[in-house]
């Protein structure tokens, strides 16, 4: 939302509501808290930008208008929004300051246990000036016209609901506050530090670089990324290792590429807006993930003006994976690589939908293109134009959402406005060559719906004759390396062409082993974290995830997720855990275990889901397979009442209603062994099962020949 200052303050004096009604709208945050928030923090920031310090200058965003100030101002090709921009000039170059607001009350706060985490209302949080340096390094290295005008991006914070917060300056935060500086509502901040800090950075208005950043667009900081790539490359060891199918399918992604961006004269494009289209198959542990950051590291080194960045499908997918950049490479910045499948999103969001709909327009989610149609003649303004990058590389292509499939217009669209259309239509139109990495047989979540077939669809109606696919079936690195491992548990459970046979891989390959009871479980992976193997427990949705707002579930006496009962040598046993701990959706404290948390003193006191670990390996697994899917008699049947997983609410709730035997019910019992597909194919070196249903752990054991 952009306003003049004068616009702002009267609004803030005069119509605080409608204020704060238009936020809303603009950010789909319609919560009662973010409006609470907001009516606290708006009049704070009012106050400040009254005060005389600021009379020498005036703040400018959009051509012709002064004194203007960006609230919560969408990054480009981010999910985040930075509280308040304020632009202008400094002494010698144009310059941005960003400011998180927070609406705290910080009384008993206490420093973290790290530099970027404070502990605040009992828990460890990002510090808000972490999560303010996040956005300025993002700017720093990936908004056009940061790059191109040489612009200083700085951020501070402003603590609205408190006048004082001591432990926010304290070590371990004293380097990391003196960078991005904290203030309160204080009146010796609001009238005096914060003002002047302001007047430090901005000196006088520049129309022209206000206008620009309003409109910037993600661009890569090409010298940036090229060390970042480098550092990828030169890895001899680690997880971007590519062997044998993987170069070859490597080698065929980048003979496509170059023809179409023109890095090779031998296989020039025959049109300047020649696209193209590659779809990269492969079971788990073909090393999809690998060629997506050695393809991403080759190009970013060639490719001289353009964007190329990898995209990710999930929240969880998208954390991991920058964390994993940032410790390739050493740096934080390199997060900004990662961009999610949603910001394809030319900018159709539920309030303008309402509005337009307001307006008499009659605009439905199997309709799409209508919608965009519609969108493109208002004249409203497009977050991610047409081929705004060069190479899009999207890991995990099989959780795509597409609305279009017939029954999935109303599945819950994480963020995706549904009235857009398919996320892979969008993705080929906004780049130049797309590249997409996917397994069908892991579309696990009910908004999962994209398959190889409407990815080629979907090209063609853009017009794009440069298709190829691109095929890792015959390559395994994960299962002991063993494809007759993944071929028989695509058997088991009868996906794709394969069918149920008795175990066949080498003894020695991979290691399978069914446990009695729960504590065996432990057991047997304490052993292998003992010899120094990595090792996670995992389960499906079958148990409530009742600790998900719990802000410390690991305390002695807070609720547990699982609580199994057992009986062993005449003793009877409880075996309890959590789900994984994800604060702030931050999946890689399971995933990753950093130094600090949890995990990274017991990898073995949280329980991870599929959604949380697909694309992702460890040494060892423990797996609790749980009544959610069963076998009886003759077949595969989903426990309706075992069900938890969310994503599955439309589904679930239509399979009960045709009384667990209908189309439905066999969606679910297909979704359910793709869930336990990914589960069991987690593993390096083995995995390790515990069965809660005794007839299911039978029929397991006659698959295996025992």
């Amino acid at each position: 939302m952009l306003l003049e200052v004068a616009e702002f303050r009267q609004s803030v004096e005069s119509d605080l509501d409608g204020l704060v009604t238009g936020l809303q709208a603009e950010t789909c945050r319609r919560g009662e808290a973010e409006a609470s928030a907001w009516k606290s923090s708006l009049p704070a920031i009012a106050d400040v930008l009254r005060d005389p310090a600021l009379a020498k200058f005036h703040l400018l965003l959009g051509g012709g208008r002064s004194g203007d100030v960006a609230l919560e101002y969408r990054l480009p090709a981010s999910a985040s929004w930075a509280d308040v921009v304020l632009l202008g000039r400094g002494k010698e170059k144009p310059a941005a300051v960003i400011v998180e607001l927070k609406d705290w009350n910080t009384r008993g706060d206490r420093p973290g246990p790290r530099e970027a985490l404070i502990h605040h209302a009992g828990r460890d949080l990002s510090h808000p000036s972490d999560q303010v340096r996040g956005y300025v390094e993002y700017c720093r290295r990936f908004h056009s016209a940061v790059l191109e005008d040489e612009a200083t991006v700085s951020g501070c914070v402003f603590l609205t609901g408190s006048e004082s917060a001591p432990a926010y300056s304290q070590a371990p935060h004293e380097d990391l506050v003196a960078e991005y500086p904290v203030f309160t509502r204080h009146r010796d901040d609001t009238g005096g530090r914060f003002p002047k800090h302001l007047a430090s950075k901005l000196a006088r208005p520049d129309r022209r670089f206000a206008a620009r950043f309003a409109d910037g667009k993600y661009q890569q900081d090409r010298g940036f990324v090229r060390q970042i790539g480098a550092a990828i490359r030169e890895k001899k060891q680690g997880p971007f290792v590519l062997l044998d199918e993987q170069r070859a399918g490597f080698e065929r992604c980048l003979h496509v590429i170059e023809g179409v961006l023109g890095l090779d004269a031998r296989n020039a494009a025959s049109t300047e807006n020649e696209k193209a289209v590659v779809i990269v198959e492969g079971p788990p542990g073909s090393g999809k993930s690998v060629v997506a950051a050695q393809l991403w590291a080759a190009l970013v080194d060639r490719v001289e003006k353009g964007s190329v960045v990898l995209t990710t499908t999930s929240v969880a997918q998208r954390r991991n994976w920058r964390h994993l950049f940032e410790i390739v490479s050493g740096k934080r910045e390199a997060a900004g690589i990662v961009v999610g499948a949603n910001s394809y999103n030319p900018g159709i969001t539920p309030t303008w939908i309402k509005s337009e709909r307001e307006r008499g327009a009659v605009l439905e989610i199997k309709n799409w293109k209508r919608c965009l149609a519609h969108f493109a003649k208002r004249g409203s303004t497009c977050r991610c134009v047409d081929d705004a990058f060069d190479v899009s590389i999207v890991d995990e292509a099989h959780a795509l959402i597409d609305p279009s499939v017939p029954g999935k217009e109303g599945v819950a669209p994480s963020g995706w406005a549904m009235h857009a259309g398919p996320q892979a239509w969008h993705i080929i139109r906004a780049s130049r060559v797309s590249v997409f990495l996917l397994d069908g047989e892991q579309s696990y979540r009910d908004n999962e719906t994209t398959s190889p077939e409407s990815i080629e669809r979907f090209a063609r109606e853009q017009g794009v004759t440069r298709i190829e696919r691109v095929s890792l079936a015959g390559a395994q690195f994960r299962c002991g390396g063993s494809v007759e491992y993944l071929r028989w548990l695509d058997g088991a459970f009868g996906l794709g062409d394969a069918k149920p046979t008795s175990a066949a891989w080498s003894p020695g390959g991979f290691q399978f082993g069914i446990v009695d009871d729960p504590g065996a479980l432990d057991e047997a992976l304490r052993a292998k974290i003992g010899a120094g193997k990595s090792a996670r427990l995992l389960a499906s949705y079958a148990r409530p995830w009742a600790t998900k707002k719990e802000p410390a579930p690991h305390r002695v006496g807070a609720p547990k997720d699982f609580n199994l009962p057992y009986v062993r040598d005449g003793e009877r046993r409880a075996w309890k855990r959590i789900w994984n701990y994800a604060p702030e959706e931050d999946y890689t404290l399971f995933v990753q275990a950093p130094a600090g948390s949890k995990m990274h003193v017991d990898p073995l006191c949280e329980v991870g889901c599929p959604y949380v670990v697909r694309g992702f390996d460890f040494d060892y697994v423990g797996v609790l397979w749980l009544s959610d899917l069963v076998w009886r008699k003759d077949r595969w049947v989903a426990n309706l009442d075992h069900i938890h997983e969310s994503a599955w609410k439309n589904t679930r709730s239509r399979a009960r209603k045709e009384g667990g035997d209908g189309p439905n019910g066999r969606d679910l019992v297909r979704r359910l062994q793709r869930g336990y597909r990914i589960l069991l194919s987690r593993a390096i070196h083995g995995a390790f099962v515990w069965f809660e249903d005794r007839e299911t752990r039978e029929h397991v054991e006659s698959l295996l020949g025992r």
